[in-house]
């Protein structure tokens, strides 16, 4: 990760981006909803009030370690040690949670008499002394504007009420704001005063935060802490050369910084484990086997910082699926030459952005805004992936690098694939599937003609990207594990949707799963998109043997269920007879085909004589077809490609159209 996050910082100072330096302590708060404290000028909490998770985020806390915070903390519950037996916290109980302004009565009586939780006095230790070593920090308030800020830590360190008093305050300011909020807040209240031993996330503010130019609980706090913190930190000891810069500066010895990033949280950006065995086979341990300055450690920090704030949500970055339905890691795009660019790049390399997207409009607008980049030396896409492997290390999961030439030219290529197909059932609408789409697609294993699946592990990231990108080396391996595993995954659910069409009722439908949402629209425009990178065109594999033997098994179907409409009076077998034979003749269309001369007589013989119109004109398409693929039939099993076509004839609608024969 750190030669990525060089590389960045490298652009963005080519490119001459005013970055304000971001200071490691300096974290984004949680997506969480919040509780505001508001502290007055005798130190005590006196006002709570409530923040929502999508405000919360914006706001800015200063993070030396897991139990060094201000002025978001993760607060020790309950304030109160109540006695579960005791008849005030039965009552409480009982009242409904409706009933909000009665419940928080009974609450602020059982609290009443209630003794102090012993993990107050810690909790007010410990936030006090970080205050303290904060104070220090913030000592000379250079800036007027931000005075809040150093007033609340004034107010938070002249109290010197006992530990009681202070949290009799905070629990009555707190049921204050619930009484006179909805349900929701009371909920938000309870765990504080009176839930299992846990964390509540508390922000300090000032009661009379209005008075002030900016509250404490404001966005623009950010860059304060970090100018004022970045201007007050320590030199350094240990000169050496920096192994990333090659310049001579003062080393880390402590660790790097741990930025807050979306979709994966804190992350260390270099994590070495002293109590790992292995991780010491050399001697060195920590900032001693990779030694970084802290002026470098410092930049580093403020690139992905700058790069993952939310404004740049889908531009640089955004959420891309993991190679299991419940695993999520982040993208990080930018152009080399232009990192900051106004255009979604993130997005088109996943897709997984707001639901009523069209990835194929998306597509059209990111290739436009590249369009500018298509020189003989075309500006170069960096890529890379973050992927959590577990609490306390992100490994790099990808790292790529493309020109902007290849971007548009496989965009291109893409659209085009998706279109390689023929006319299909209305259930298998046209679409462009995104990167996001097709992993997610490719994570479940559909069985019984689509009535279940599986979670099971998807393709990855990077054989996607050897798809959508133009130009890569060796293209036609992924495209064929690709297609291989879109097979294997998928099969099953096109031939339950085909025989659901042809059977054409409710209770047919209603066999294939609701989970399979727009899943068999991607994975036919994923077998167009295969197809066509390995030169198969609908033009030209529509008049091949696998095509027609899809087609012959699909009109069969359509002859039984005829059959079965006007000699057993609509009473229709589970499955008919073309799509039972669909196996047999992936497998060896000889023996498929020579099944079916055996079982179709009766349905033959029926059509000819008394048959509907659909059954006639059925039964003549058949009859062509047989004649098409007479002395072509493979004597094999079909390859994958091979049996993509297949499953496409079979699926596809006729061109005359059956309506017009009915």
């Amino acid at each position: 990760m750190l030669n990525e996050l060089y590389t960045l910082d490298r652009s963005l100072r080519r490119f001459h981006v005013a970055v304000e330096a971001s200071h490691r302590w300096v974290k984004r708060v949680k997506r969480a909803d919040l509780l505001i404290a508001g502290v007055d000028s005798s130190g005590f909490v006196t006002q709570v009030e409530p923040i929502g998770k999508e405000d919360a985020v914006s706001l800015f806390n200063i993070q030396k370690n897991y139990h060094a915070n201000f002025p978001q903390v993760n607060w020790s519950a309950p304030l109160w040690d109540l006695d579960e037996n005791s008849a005030e916290v039965k009552e409480w109980q009982a009242c409904p949670a409706k009933n909000v302004v009665e419940r928080a009565r009974l609450l602020r009586k059982a609290c009443s008499t209630a003794p102090v939780h012993a993990g107050q006095d810690r909790a007010i230790r410990r936030t006090r002394e970080f205050c303290e070593e904060l104070r220090q920090r913030f000592r000379r308030n250079e800036e007027e504007e931000f005075a809040a800020f150093s007033t609340l830590l004034n107010r938070i360190l002249g109290g010197a009420a006992a530990t009681e008093d202070w949290v009799r305050h905070l629990s009555d300011a707190a049921l204050t704001c619930a009484e006179a909020g909805p349900e929701k807040m009371l909920a938000a209240v309870e765990p504080l005063l009176a839930g299992k031993e846990e964390k509540v996330p508390l922000f300090f503010d000032l009661a009379d935060c209005t008075t002030f130019q900016c509250r404490v609980a404001s966005p623009r706090m950010g860059g304060y802490y970090s100018r004022t913190l970045n201007a007050t930190e320590a030199a350094g000891e240990g000169r050496g050369r920096c192994a990333l810069s090659g310049v001579e500066m003062p080393l880390e010895q402590d660790k790097l910084p741990s930025p807050r990033l979306p979709v994966l949280g804190d992350t260390v950006l270099m994590s070495m484990n002293r109590d790992t065995p292995c991780q010491t086979r050399y001697r060195r341990i920590g900032m001693e086997i990779f030694p970084i300055g802290k002026q470098t450690a410092s930049v580093l920090n403020t690139a992905l910082v700058h790069l993952t704030s939310v404004e740049r949500a889908g531009k640089n970055w955004t959420r891309i699926p993991g190679t299991t339905r419940k695993k999520s890691n982040l993208l990080l795009v930018y152009l080399e030459w232009d990192p900051l660019r106004d255009a979604e790049l993130a997005e088109y390399f996943s897709g997984t952005g707001k639901p009523d997207r069209v990835y194929e409009k998306l597509s059209e607008a990111v290739c436009e805004a590249l369009q500018g980049r298509k020189a003989a030396d075309s500006d170069l896409l960096r890529l890379f992936v973050l992927n959590k492997i577990d609490p306390g290390r992100v490994q790099v999961e990808l790292s790529e690098t493309f020109t902007a030439e290849q971007v548009i030219q496989g965009a291109a290529e893409w659209r085009e694939g998706a279109r390689n197909r023929p006319g299909l059932l209305p259930a298998l609408a046209d679409l462009v599937p995104s990167p996001g789409e097709v992993m997610r697609c490719l994570q479940m294993q559909w069985e019984r003609g689509g009535k279940s699946y599986a979670d099971a592990p998807g393709c990855r990231l990077a054989e996607v990207y050897d798809v959508l990108i133009a130009g890569r080396p060796d293209a036609k391996r992924p495209v064929r594990a690709l297609l291989a595993m879109t097979l294997r995954r998928i099969s099953d659910l096109l031939m339950g949707i085909g025989h659901a069409s042809h059977r054409g009722t409710k209770e047919a439908w209603k066999a294939i799963s609701r989970e399979s949402g727009k899943y068999p629209a991607i994975a036919v425009s994923l077998l167009g998109i295969t197809l066509n990178k390995l030169e198969q065109r609908k033009e030209n594999y529509m008049q091949e043997p696998a095509f027609l033997i899809g087609r012959f098994l699909s009109l069969v179907d359509t002859l039984h269920n005829e059959y079965c409409k006007g000699v057993r009076k609509g009473e229709t077998p589970p499955q008919l007879l073309g799509n039972s034979l669909i196996p047999t003749a992936i497998s060896d269309a000889n023996k498929g085909l020579a099944r079916m001369l055996l079982r179709i007589r009766p349905y033959q013989a029926w059509a000819k004589k008394s048959g509907t119109g659909l059954a006639r004109w059925t039964l003549g398409e058949i009859g062509g077809i047989a004649k098409e693929l007479e002395g072509k039939l493979p004597g094999r099993r079909l390859n994958d490609a091979e049996q993509a076509q297949l499953l496409l004839g079979y699926l596809a609608r006729s061109e005359k159209g059956e309506e017009g024969a009915n």
